[in-house]
């Protein structure tokens, strides 16, 4: 029996990337994500998002793929974040 528990729940949440999004100020966002609350680090082109809860109507990024868009801009590694505090 396998009791690793997968990397969505040992990091605590679901990692997602979508393209950067102006809004009518001009300022950058993630577009229309819905959810419980969620932490976002941008890039140049792309957002990763870490939800805490599966978002429906997003596919989730495989792991290569988030630390592609973070190594491209200046993380080391994979952020973790807490949202709701604790």
């Amino acid at each position: 029996m396998n009791l690793t528990p997968p990397p969505e729940i040992a990091d605590g949440g679901y990692w997602y990337v979508v393209p950067i999004v102006t809004d009518a100020e001009g300022g950058r966002t993630t577009g229309d994500v819905v959810g419980k609350g969620w932490c976002a680090w941008y890039g140049t082109t792309s957002v990763v998002i870490r939800c805490p809860e599966p978002v429906v109507g997003l596919t989730g990024a495989d792991q290569s793929t988030v630390d592609q868009v973070l190594s491209a801009n200046t993380f080391t590694s994979k952020p973790y974040a807490r949202i709701g505090g604790a």
